[in-house]
């Protein structure tokens, strides 16, 4: 019945948004290594743009090349000053969660990738996230 389903819903979405964003949870699940079905939920929740910095965060702990791979193709590959969703907002915090976690050579090697669509390099708020991410602002 659709109502038992979006009761279920509101519950597990609430259970989730708190246990995301429970540092010690992440912790917890990272410390238990890689798991192919958990890294599929993660992207899922990143193209969904579902708790996406948060999933984003724990996949660069997990499986980085992935997360990258995601970011990469739906992120840095498409034109974002046209893209319908305002996927820009989110680069600051991903680009400085690679620099943190994977160092700021990752970052740059993901800054001059072929994926990265120039008009993308010259969209201002997307330079701005760059800087920050860079501490170059």
């Amino acid at each position: 019945m659709l109502s038992e389903t979006l009761h279920e819903f509101d519950r597990i979405y609430n259970k989730l948004w708190a246990e995301i964003r429970d540092e010690s949870e992440s912790e917890n699940l990272i410390s238990q290594g890689f798991d192919s079905e958990v890294s599929v939920i993660l992207t899922d929740l990143i193209k969904r743009r579902i708790f996406q910095l948060n999933a984003f965060e724990i996949m660069l702990h997990l499986e980085p090349n992935q997360a990258l791979d995601t970011l990469k193709s739906w992120y840095l590959s498409l034109d974002l000053s046209h893209h319908i969703k305002d996927q820009v907002s989110d680069l600051e915090i991903m680009l400085s969660d690679i620099k943190d976690i994977l160092g700021e050579e990752k970052l740059r090697e993901v800054l001059s990738c072929s994926e990265f669509l120039p008009e993308n390099k010259k969209n201002q708020r997307v330079k701005d996230a760059i800087a920050f991410a860079l501490d170059e602002d």
